[in-house]
């Protein structure tokens, strides 16, 4: 009986968010730093499929005895043909990362001129599971939205597109809804947090 499960990340946020929502399956969720294990891996891939199975393999090796998750996170914009996709960071080139401002800035230089209705964009995260035996799962979890005409400003590090994506269903932009309490968040799944209701329902 699989009691713990190794999330591949050295987020501590992500940790603490997943692990309230994988309560229901009374899995400990744990972190590498918290059984000692450090190692780098090389998000080679390019599909978020193949980044988090990367991720997921490379844990599994390291830790074979806990159930392994991890994720990869993209955006794909409809009227760029799904750009930047896994290549958020190094859009521009594929080679050279990208600070914030530098992402926020090409995104709306590429959109210049298109109408909102034409600005259509997700979020998908792909998460990864394999259990102890080798057995692979592939989830994933959608957020649909649009690409502000302008910036709002709304500021998280490392998270450039918070202030540039603005999502229908809710009135809001997926910035705002970081700020929000837990009680007032709990209607605004986000990308991430779908992929892993999905890893619930599965796992129960």
């Amino acid at each position: 009986m699989i009691s713990t499960l190794l999330y591949a990340t050295g987020n501590v946020g992500k940790v603490f968010e997943v692990s309230r929502h994988l309560q229901p399956t009374g899995l400990e969720v744990v972190s590498p730093s918290d059984l000692g294990i450090s190692a780098q891996i090389e998000e080679s891939g390019t599909t978020l499929e193949e980044n988090a199975l990367l991720k997921a393999r490379a844990y599994h090796e390291l830790a074979p005895q806990h159930l392994i998750m991890a994720d990869d996170t993209g955006l794909e914009i409809d009227a760029l043909g799904g750009e930047p996709g896994v290549f958020v960071r190094r859009w521009k080139d594929h080679v050279h990362d990208m600070t914030d401002q530098e992402i926020i800035d090409y995104t709306l230089e590429r959109l210049a001129g298109f109408p909102d209705e034409q600005r259509g964009a997700q979020f998908r995260t792909v998460i990864a599971l394999i259990w102890p035996d080798g057995t692979e799962k592939l989830v994933d979890g959608i957020l649909r939205g649009q690409i502000s005409q302008q910036a709002a400003e709304i500021h998280i590090p490392g998270l450039p597109f918070e202030g540039l994506f603005y999502v229908p269903e809710w009135g809001y932009l997926l910035g705002e809804t970081r700020i929000m309490d837990h009680d007032q968040k709990k209607n605004f799944l986000s990308h991430r947090e779908r992929a892993v209701e999905k890893v619930v329902t599965f796992l129960q």
